[in-house]
């Protein structure tokens, strides 16, 4: 797995982990990445938040963890049916 974080501040990463991840892994991942923000920006207001469509992203857990930091600020696979709220994902393939 590689994961990254892109902003307007910086880059923090990409981070490499070998093991699989599951979704509690995933969940730790992202506690980890809000604690610190809040700890370094008095008033943390990531506009949205991004992730891909991994099976690990799209559990209930992960999905109430985001909307508790982000509300509608999340662009998901299947948050949006999860929650009724962010953004819908959508896949363009091209032949």
């Amino acid at each position: 797995m590689v994961w990254a974080v892109i902003s307007s501040k910086g880059i923090i990463g990409p981070f490499f982990r070998k093991q699989p991840i599951n979704a509690a892994k995933y969940l730790g991942i992202l506690n980890e990445f809000v604690a610190i923000h809040y700890a370094v920006e008095n008033h943390w207001n990531a506009p949205w938040f991004i992730q891909d469509g991994a099976r690990t992203h799209r559990t209930p857990a992960v999905f109430y963890f985001l909307r508790e930091h982000f509300n509608d600020r999340v662009i998901a696979l299947d948050y949006d049916k999860h929650t009724r709220s962010g953004m819908t994902w959508l896949l363009i393939l091209q032949t």
